[in-house]
């Protein structure tokens, strides 16, 4: 089975990855190479181990063993501001919006991230400040119209609909500028209109921003239509790593959801 191109550079590598919660194995001998560019899917049945993946790769949760590098570096054991600092983003399963505050504060609080405004510079508002603020506006504009929210700026958050609200997720995510984005479930609670707009939307962040994006989803059809490759995971292992056709024929994939070969 392919494990990505070899003429780009990698941008993630995880090997040996193992995370245990109280002697229940979540995930074992993790492994993949992801590099520039590319859409792949982590497909498995509940309670395979997918979240724990993205956890661990984003400093929610640390490995037991195991290694995971970005660009060439380890970045087991960084606080979750470093690694989105690097330019790893995420979303989650359920909403992490800022509820109380408007569609537009929300891309912004994440694109100050990226344009950090000091205590000093907050109080005289001087040139440095002027420009941050002006940067970060100009990213929220952008991202905004993007996702088709430009409308919905100055509403508040917690007030969208649902599938407004994923897209201000992903938009939100982008702020921080990332070379890597991890989508979790971002088709939940769509409908099959909504997840088409979604395919293509992720393939245009893909193509304007060069980001590499790995989508963790249950829908078969959003991840077969759109990923390049697809590695499988069943009760905390890999089980198949391949592209789209060769995942569905493959026998051991066929056990995992359907209980037989």
């Amino acid at each position: 089975m392919r494990e990505g191109r070899s003429d780009e550079q990698v941008l993630l590598k995880t090997t040996g990855l193992t995370k245990s919660f109280r002697g229940l194995v979540a995930l074992r001998d993790q492994a993949i190479t992801l590099r520039a560019r590319e859409i792949v899917g982590v497909i498995g049945p509940n309670g395979s181990g997918k979240s724990t993946f993205f956890n661990l790769i984003t400093g929610f949760s640390q490995p037991n063993s195991g290694q995971i590098e970005f660009k060439g570096r380890s970045i087991v054991g960084m606080r979750t501001s470093r690694i989105v600092a690097l330019g790893i983003a995420r979303t989650f399963q359920g909403s992490r919006l800022f509820g109380t505050l408007t569609v537009a504060e929300n891309v912004l609080a994440a694109a100050q991230l990226r344009q950090p405004i000091g205590p000093i510079a907050s109080v005289v508002r001087g040139s440095l400040y002027q420009r941050r603020v002006a940067a970060a506006q100009e990213v929220a504009t952008e991202l905004l119209d993007l996702m088709g929210l430009t409308s919905q700026a100055h509403r508040l958050a917690a007030d969208l609909p649902y599938g407004d609200q994923r897209r201000l997720e992903i938009a939100r995510a982008l702020a921080t500028k990332p070379e890597l984005l991890l989508l979790d479930e971002p088709a939940a609670g769509l409908d099959s209109h909504e997840t088409k707009v979604l395919a293509s939307l992720i393939r245009t962040i893909r193509d304007r921003y060069g980001v590499a994006v790995v989508v963790v989803e249950h829908d078969m059809d959003l991840i077969m239509g759109l990923c390049e490759r697809i590695q499988v995971l069943a009760t905390g292992e890999v089980i198949c790593v391949g592209t789209p056709e060769e995942v569905r024929n493959h026998p051991r994939v066929r056990e995992a959801y359907l209980g037989h070969s």
